[in-house]
């Protein structure tokens, strides 16, 4: 499968919504709560939000690079979605390397950071493997529930 990162657009945005995980993933369902479909549909003009295709133009997920101010430094922080018909079935490893590559491209970073729900040890083995290690946590208040999460890190 070859994926390639491209602008979204609004009919890539319009299934996005629609996206639902089962069991514990359903802490990533893209329409359980106003403030994320909100960001969705606002994401369709950022110049560091993509959408993940396949050969066919199949919509696979999508990626953000955003910057995090800490210590009076910018950090390049990603943030990835795979298509919920596409997980638990070994596709997170060749979907997070063409998202770095071709964002490696496009950005010229030296740096990433992503944070990842503790629970999520399917997405944390996938990044370990494509070489992230972790580097701090937070905690953080959704939907009234508090979570734990892993920042992870690599460098180029």
């Amino acid at each position: 499968m070859e994926l390639t990162i491209r602008r979204r657009t609004q009919e890539d945005i319009n299934e996005f919504i629609t996206w639902t995980y089962d069991g514990i993933y359903s802490f990533y369902d893209n329409n359980s709560q106003k403030e994320k479909i909100d960001g969705l549909k606002e994401s369709v003009h950022l110049e560091r939000a993509f959408s993940v295709v396949d050969e066919n133009e199949n919509l696979i997920g999508n990626c953000e690079f955003y910057d995090v101010e800490e210590d009076g430094k910018t950090i390049l922080v990603l943030g990835v979605q795979l298509k919920p018909s596409m997980t638990g079935k070994g596709n997170g490893s060749a979907f997070v390397q063409a998202i770095i590559d071709q964002g490696r491209e496009r950005l010229k970073f030296s740096h990433l950071e992503l944070a990842v729900a503790d629970f999520n040890e399917r997405a944390i083995r996938t990044y370990e493997k494509e070489g992230f290690k972790k580097r701090g946590s937070f905690e953080n208040e959704i939907r009234g529930e508090n979570y734990q999460f892993s920042i992870m890190a690599k460098d180029f």
